[in-house]
């Protein structure tokens, strides 16, 4: 392996390391949630996600909340979804 190509692959090992951390701060959610630093400024600004500003400059986020807004609507799958039609077709018969 070259050193550059080692280089890279350990800034890569770096940064996901550092996506483990508790707290993420805005440029590291974005990584985390793979969104751009636009559409988190929305969120953020739009109280979807929730965040925190100690300093008053430098947005942080709680890993728990990046989890729980990446979480929100899910998609059911096609076992759940013939479960819900036999469901509201069984209640209509009655």
């Amino acid at each position: 392996m070259k050193e550059n190509e080692f280089l890279s692959e350990l800034r890569e090992i770096r940064e996901l390391l550092q996506l483990q951390q508790p707290i993420l701060t805005l440029r590291q959610f974005c990584k985390f949630a793979n969104i751009s630093e636009d559409y988190a400024y929305k969120l953020t600004s739009s109280g979807k996600v929730k965040y925190y500003r100690p300093t008053g400059k430098k947005i942080y986020i709680d890993r728990e909340d990046a989890i729980e807004f990446l979480k929100q609507n899910p998609v059911a799958n096609n076992k759940k979804v013939d479960t819900l039609t036999n469901n509201y077709f069984i209640k209509s018969k009655i």
